[in-house]
């Protein structure tokens, strides 16, 4: 996975430069929430969808799920005209978001997420929480019970039956909320970060180790680039709809619902869609689009590649963008 990220990386340069210029003016230090949705699986669906929508914290929590509770009552599923009021809120100041597609044709990846790449990877990471275990004292606590998850997907992984395709999803997530993680802390130094996904069954297994895997995933990048690290800061928090018994979180997760929506739907480079609503969630959020940003991954028989689309102004422009990008 860590070869996975640092491809991702070599194609994010643009997106790193977008989001410090588009959150440029606010300073460091501050509170943020990264808000997830997905849309995997759907085999109606051209694409798997992963968006990932990061906002500053600008109000409080109760004014901001007001807001977009009146102007967007419903989901992308019941909306049949997508909410300019939402629409609006992914294009202002205080949100960025960055959303990755894998073409069904791709499969999850399956030619770099294996079974063997994955129980590899998770053994490495339980030497390496032993290790920090030891070093840091304080937090060996945290760390026993972080391990005892890692052991619990290392044994699902030993297994001969077992869902492969759920598994790689929990890999592909880990490591695509790292990236995303890292872009904030690069970009921001943010004192904590919350990130709050909707519920899905890739956070349900093994009690969330896919958010333990995401964390240890953006640590272990944030050591690779070297330079003075606070072990302190970011705090990270992790929250899905009801898992503290009385928060929903439905309005903030509507926010990447409707941009995971209409990427799962859209056939590249045609830039086709199955419903009137998705080409207008396309046009006002994502055709040249200075924080929406879009990454591609592919794979065939051989090997996995990860590429920036940019969207011009007009449908042939973006189909021309599009075909540029698949072809690099």
């Amino acid at each position: 996975m860590l070869e996975l990220i640092d491809l991702i990386e070599r194609s994010n340069a643009t997106i790193h430069a977008d989001l410090r210029a588009w959150f440029g003016e606010y300073p460091v230090a501050a509170s943020w929430s990264v808000v997830s949705d997905f849309s995997v699986g759907d085999t109606g669906k051209q694409n798997d969808a992963y968006s990932f929508v990061i906002i500053l914290k600008h109000d409080t929590d109760e004014n901001i799920a007001s807001y977009i509770a009146a102007t967007s009552p419903s989901d992308l599923k019941a909306s049949r005209t997508p909410p300019k009021g939402l629409l609006d809120y992914l294009c202002c100041p205080v949100t960025f978001s960055l959303s990755f597609i894998v073409s069904r044709e791709s499969a999850s990846l399956r030619v770099a997420i294996t079974q063997e790449a994955m129980s590899s990877l998770v053994a490495s990471l339980r030497e390496i929480v032993a290790e920090w275990a030891t070093a840091e004292p304080p937090n060996a606590e945290y760390y026993g019970q972080l391990g005892r998850r890692l052991r619990m997907l290392e044994s699902e992984l030993a297994q001969k039956q077992l869902s492969l395709n759920l598994l790689r999803r929990i890999f592909l997530v880990a490591s695509f909320a790292a990236v995303v993680l890292g872009m904030l802390n690069d970009a921001k130094s943010p004192i904590n970060i919350r990130w709050i996904s909707d519920r899905d069954a890739m956070f349900d297994r093994h009690e969330g180790v896919a958010f333990d895997l995401a964390w240890l995933l953006f640590q272990i990048m944030r050591r690779r680039r070297g330079g003075l690290i606070d072990l302190r800061h970011p705090q990270i928090a992790f929250a899905t709809p009801g898992m503290d018994g009385k928060t929903e979180y439905a309005e903030f997760v509507r926010m990447p619902d409707f941009l995971a929506g209409t990427l799962a739907d859209i056939k590249l480079p045609q830039l086709m869609f199955t419903h009137r609503k998705f080409p207008t969630i396309f046009n006002r959020v994502l055709v040249n689009s200075p924080n929406n940003a879009v990454v591609e991954l592919l794979a065939d028989e051989e090997r996995v590649t990860s590429r920036r689309l940019r969207f011009g102004n007009r449908l042939s422009e973006a189909v021309a963008t599009a075909r540029k990008a698949r072809a690099t």
